[in-house]
């Protein structure tokens, strides 16, 4: 009963597609496990997204400071707050996601900040009670800057240790296969191509390319371990640029 199992394992198609479910879980597992860790370290981060709308929020209460302070070569007075801002250049001043009004915060006579205090409306604190700056975002605990390097390290040396194992274990060129895979479906599910950019136009390139490269390496096409490295570590990339930027 053994034997007969090893030898269906050890079939180049087999290994092929064992190798390719493996890549294609082997990213979203991690991003789970990196996530977990930011979790159990930042408990008290918030945990119903309302922070995300307070830090939008904030930043629209800028860009509208900015297009005041160009149109009036001054930013408003202490005294005229936020609501010199409507009509022109809001509709109405809005309140942040737990229902306190935002903060005007000028520095000198032509740079502002706004503010919310989080959940708990008082300056300072931790988790969902820390401030939030339309112009620097999360003021308090973040996570830390090492899980993105290592994220950084980790997805790119997967596709490198899997492009060059390829041309002698068939299994790592399925797992390669499918980590092109995965980052195309997320690049092409992220990006919306617009006349306007060409960003968007090369990160759906790229997407296509992953695909490419997954589909050349299945079918043992020459070179295609090269060209699917190349492809998803350009669309991990833009990915990463797209996300942040």
């Amino acid at each position: 009963m053994l034997q007969p199992a090893l030898t269906v394992l050890q079939r180049p198609r087999v290994q092929a597609w064992g190798g390719f479910a493996l890549g294609l879980v082997i990213a979203p597992l991690f991003l789970l496990t990196v996530a977990a860790l930011v979790t159990r370290l930042y408990e008290g981060l918030d945990p119903t997204g309302q922070s995300g709308v307070a830090i939008a929020g904030a930043r629209d209460l800028v860009a509208a400071l900015d297009r005041y302070r160009g149109r009036n070569r001054r930013i408003p007075s202490v005294e005229e707050g936020l609501s010199a801002l409507t009509p022109e250049f809001l509709e109405y001043v809005p309140r942040d996601p737990w229902g306190n009004p935002y903060i005007y915060q000028p520095t000198g006579a032509e740079w502002a900040d706004v503010l919310s205090y989080g959940a708990d409306g008082i300056a300072g604190g931790q988790g969902a009670g820390a401030d939030i700056s339309g112009r620097f975002g999360r003021l308090g605990s973040t996570p830390p800057g090492f899980l993105r390097s290592l994220a950084a390290v980790v997805f790119t040396a997967l596709p490198i240790a899997a492009a060059l194992s390829a041309s002698r274990r068939r299994w790592c060129a399925g797992a390669l296969a499918g980590m092109n895979v995965f980052w195309s479906v997320l690049l092409l599910a992220t990006v919306h191509p617009t006349p306007r950019s060409i960003l968007p136009w090369l990160s759906f390139a790229a997407g296509l390319a992953c695909l490419v490269g997954a589909i050349a390496l299945l079918r043992k096409l020459p070179h295609a371990a090269m060209v699917a490295l190349v492809a998803v570590i350009v669309a991990y990339v833009l990915l990463q640029y797209v996300v942040t930027s």
